[in-house]
């Protein structure tokens, strides 16, 4: 009768969050495959069932090939950038004995600001006319004869040195919280035997430190993949998809899509998108079970 219970009780536990999970996640995800398969026709007044022919159409189309590669692209320079950014400030942090808690704060700050509040604040200093960032950059460059076009809204490289930068200074904050528990969990007793043994700052942290957060690491590059690819959307929204739509990722493409009408072609290319971050988060699962060190022999 206890056992009996006892089950019953973890039903009702699990109960809430299967219903959120169903509600929130698969529902949504077999709507999109069912509108992924209709026509609009008439701006939405009716649909028709229009098959795969969505997913043949992208299949074939250079504007969302185009989409694809700007978003993997983008992807990898803010998760690269981020995270060997976020393993320099971390590991000064750690090094930090005497107030390190206000260093920590500070360099986490960033994490506590929306992608929002980061995509109108980073459109506040790149402003091509006013912004504080724009007008030093100019003022420097200057001085020893150099004149660029400092527009994000003109120069497309300039575009993209916007929407990466963004994105890194907000991910840099996430990636430093975790790595510096990491580096507080490795024993002590093994930076004393690497300070016996005079071995360098660089030798500890490329061939000591980083194999010993190897999980850390492998969960954040999942974690930033994903945000790269969907949380970053206001950043990109402020450009517009950049001068000549050079920045047109995949989340403003679908945006974009849904806003013409055309609901049947964003859920395919949402599916689409959805398929490719699942598909990198089972390749970086199965590279960081494979190189990750977990401990043991």
């Amino acid at each position: 009768m206890e056992a009996y219970q006892n089950r019953w009780q973890a039903v009702a536990l699990l109960l809430p969050t299967v219903i959120a999970v169903g509600a929130f996640f698969y529902w949504p995800l077999v709507r999109a495959v069912q509108l992924s398969r209709q026509k609009t026709i008439g701006f939405g007044a009716r649909t028709i069932e229009y098959g795969w022919q969505h997913f043949t159409m992208l299949a074939t189309s250079p504007d969302f090939q185009y989409a694809v590669g700007a978003s993997f692209a983008y992807a990898i320079s803010v998760v690269v950038i981020s995270m060997v950014l976020g393993l320099l400030v971390s590991f000064l942090i750690y090094r930090i004995k005497t107030y390190q808690s206000a260093y920590l704060v500070a360099a986490i700050f960033t994490y506590a600001l929306s992608f929002a509040v980061t995509a109108t604040l980073w459109k506040t200093l790149f402003n091509p006319s006013v912004g504080i960032f724009t007008e030093a950059l100019r003022n420097a460059l200057s001085i020893i004869g150099i004149h660029l076009n400092l527009d994000y809204t003109t120069n497309a490289s300039w575009a993209w040195i916007f929407a990466v930068s963004a994105g890194v200074w907000k991910l840099i904050g996430y990636n430093v919280i975790f790595m510096v528990a990491a580096l507080g969990n490795i024993p002590e007793t093994i930076n004393e035997t690497m300070q016996l043994d005079g071995v360098g700052i660089l030798r500890k942290l490329v061939f000591v430190y980083v194999p010993m957060i190897s999980p850390t690491l492998a969960f954040l590059a999942i974690i930033n993949t994903a945000n790269s690819f969907f949380l970053t959307y206001p950043i990109i929204e402020v450009l517009q998809g950049g001068p000549s739509n050079t920045l047109n990722i995949l989340i403003y493409d679908i945006y974009t899509t849904f806003s013409d009408g055309l609901t049947g072609r964003a859920s395919a290319k949402s599916i689409v998108l959805f398929v490719i971050v699942g598909g990198l988060t089972a390749i970086q699962l199965w590279i960081s079970d494979k190189f990750a060190h977990y401990g043991g022999a």
